[in-house]
């Protein structure tokens, strides 16, 4: 196996500081955590190891992105390929086809044991901590992700005007980041414990909201 795609492991430096990064960010928020306290939480020998590896905070937080954009990218790359195909071949995929290759990347990071549920809080303060340095990051996708899935929802949408029907795909980002993020909070709401479904249930609940925003009618005064 070549050495860049070997399992990483615990003794694995860069990975270590990245892991140990993304939990730091997700509880405490972005401004919060200083690199002192990163190399701490990695048990580094070296006081210096984040500056090393990455420069700078602004390079750690480009390096736990790309870390979870891999990670989302081995299973919506396939999915978004095969919808891309059956359009090639004349066929005409259904919204909720489209948005469940979007959306379940999501719940298989959330359900990664280890860091999983942390990758996801991450992303969740990244929307509230945002900068133009981190927006700018968000905004580099080399496989254009965002473009392909908005080109299929355009043949699933065609009357949806263009600029609504992206304005609603970053809405389906946001809230599914945000719903992954807060799960864990679903017992004690003014309603109550909501917990009571399945899991794969409230999965299903969430998606359903997710279609309904993409699908619903326009106002007239927003056409």
């Amino acid at each position: 196996m070549d050495s860049a795609n070997a399992p990483k492991t615990k003794t694995d430096t860069k990975y270590n500081l990245i892991l140990s990064a993304l939990e730091l960010f997700a509880d405490n928020g972005i401004d919060a955590v200083s690199m002192r306290t990163i190399n701490n939480a990695a048990g580094t020998k070296n006081a210096s190891a984040v500056h090393y590896h990455f420069g700078n905070k602004l390079g750690i937080i480009e390096a736990i992105i790309g870390f979870i954009r891999e990670e989302l990218d081995t299973s919506r790359l396939d999915a978004l390929t095969a919808l891309e195909k059956r359009v090639r071949n004349g066929e005409r995929p259904r919204c909720r086809e489209i948005m469940w290759a979007a959306f379940a990347p999501y719940y298989r990071l959330y359900t990664t044991p280890g860091y999983g549920r942390h990758a996801l809080r991450f992303l969740a303060r990244l929307q509230i901590d945002m900068s133009p340095e981190i927006q700018d990051i968000l905004n580099r996708e080399p496989q254009q992700i965002a473009k392909r899935f908005d080109a299929l929802l355009a043949r699933a949408l065609p009357d949806l005007a263009d600029n609504i029907r992206r304005m609603r795909y970053l809405y389906f980002w946001t809230l599914t980041v945000q719903m992954f993020a807060g799960s864990d909070q679903l017992e004690s709401t003014v309603f109550g414990d909501l917990r009571t479904c399945s899991d794969e249930e409230a999965l299903h609940r969430r998606f359903d909201y997710l279609v309904g925003g993409m699908e619903g009618p326009v106002t007239p005064s927003a056409a």
